[in-house]
């Protein structure tokens, strides 16, 4: 599957999600991966297969460990990453649109047991905890979606365990009302007007004041929201965001530093390296020759290169520079492997040091 896209409003577009069937199981590794800030109509039921997980709405941040469940309420806005940098974390995620269960607006179906729970700000995320009857059984009804999605014809199934989860997640809520929403609706508006003109447009060369201007409000306004929201300031949360594109550009991509840089809005390889962490600057000795596409010292990874050897290269990670990973090998005979200098950058929407 494609790992994430939104549209121009930063609405995700689900991929398996059809008007025909408004269902769709997602399986991601957010090992090395972020899910930017993002919202959607669809609502979401998912638990942790390995790892830990974190969903960050505005204001609050809620860790999901392996084994425990979740419920992402509909029209939130929230970003998701690996709760334990380094370590595989794998998601499991039930995306449905509400009419999926609903059957058609305003049915009973949707305005007595639907609307209760899409329409109460309160309830924005819920972790499922392992350990309670009604959890448990919540948690069991999710691993045997998953199953039956392995099998032909299971539609009327699906819908049926989906429903059934449904109430049990009811009486959990019950139990479990959530908290007040911590930033107004206002606030919230201009959050994601400004993240989805970032998003759009953090290829060219942006100001505060254009940013600023996405969400109507002054330069000082939009870095309180920013600070208050999400702790970072726009600029900083832009930088992220073009670091993280640029990580994905460089898995992804025969493009060189130079080029990916340009592409995600930096002037240039070298711009775009001092935008890298200075900690892992300072790791890797300097800017990698010539701003190409392989670090130095491992251009062959096979030969008697400085700081490199065969063995690092079997294991794919330089011993020269330890906190790079060489992603992917060249299409050279030399056996040659690509550095890249983003496996460990902080996550689109961290606060970079």
């Amino acid at each position: 599957m494609r790992l994430f896209e939104t549209d121009e409003n930063q609405v995700e577009r689900i991929e398996g999600m059809t008007v025909e069937y408004p269902y769709c199981l997602h399986q991601r590794d957010l090992t090395d991966f972020v899910i930017p800030w993002h919202w959607h109509e669809e609502l979401e039921l998912g638990y942790i297969q390995e790892g830990v997980s974190k969903i960050v709405t505005i204001g609050t941040e809620y860790t999901v460990h392996q084994g425990d469940g979740f419920f992402i309420n509909s029209n939130v806005m929230d970003m998701k990453r690996n709760g334990t940098p380094g370590a595989r974390t794998l998601e499991v995620n039930h995306i449905f649109h509400p009419v999926f269960l609903s059957g058609h607006f305003k049915s009973r179906f949707e305005t007595r047991y639907l609307n209760p729970v899409i329409k109460n700000r309160q309830v924005e995320v819920h972790v499922i905890r392992r350990g309670h009857p009604s959890s448990d059984r919540i948690l069991q009804n999710l691993y045997q979606l998953k199953e039956l999605q392995s099998r032909p014809d299971t539609e009327f199934q699906t819908r049926s365990l989906l429903s059934e989860t449904w109430l049990l997640l009811l009486d959990e809520l019950r139990d479990h009302p959530g908290e007040r929403p911590r930033t107004g609706a206002e606030q919230r508006d201009r959050l994601r007007g400004m993240i989805a003109f970032i998003h759009r447009h953090y290829a060219e060369k942006l100001s505060l004041s254009e940013i600023a201007k996405a969400a109507g409000v002054s330069e000082r306004e939009a870095s309180r929201c920013f600070r208050k929201s999400i702790g970072q300031s726009p600029v900083e949360y832009l930088i992220g965001y073009r670091l993280n594109e640029s990580k994905k550009l460089l898995r992804e991509s025969d493009l060189s530093i130079t080029e990916i840089g340009l592409r995600c809005g930096f002037s240039g390889g070298r711009l775009f390296w001092k935008a890298v962490p200075g900690r892992l600057r300072r790791d890797a000795g300097g800017l990698p020759r010539g701003g190409g596409r392989y670090c130095s010292a491992i251009v062959n990874a096979g030969s008697d290169s400085p700081g490199h050897d065969q063995g690092a290269a079997d294991s794919g990670v330089c011993r020269a520079f330890p906190h790079f990973i060489c992603w992917r090998m060249s299409r050279s005979r030399s056996n040659s492997r690509a550095c890249s200098v983003f496996s460990n950058l902080p996550a689109a929407g961290l606060k970079l040091p």
